[in-house]
């Protein structure tokens, strides 16, 4: 069973304007969201400041997330273009 989906409040704000600017990436992010929510160990595990989080490519963009396992909720937290990530 898929795990329970939320999305950060400012990611839905940023999702929003990207569905009416980009609506094939949106698309895209959308399917990798459900996708998460099917396999959430999929994404690639961070480190240091990043600990506890999760992060998948979508193109040249990334999608962060955390994972709670016992309450089977998936957080999705920032979607930001590669270069602007990891500042």
């Amino acid at each position: 069973m898929p795990y329970t989906i939320q999305l950060d409040t400012a990611l839905e704000t940023k999702l929003d304007k990207l569905k009416k600017k980009d609506n094939s990436l949106y698309q895209r992010v959308i399917h990798k969201i459900i996708e998460i929510s099917k396999n959430p160990e999929l994404g690639k595990p961070l480190r240091n400041v990043l600990k506890g989080k999760r992060r998948i490519h979508v193109g040249s963009f990334v999608l962060f997330y955390s994972i709670d396992k016992e309450n089977e909720i998936v957080t999705f937290l920032e979607f930001e273009h590669h270069d602007k990530a990891y500042r």
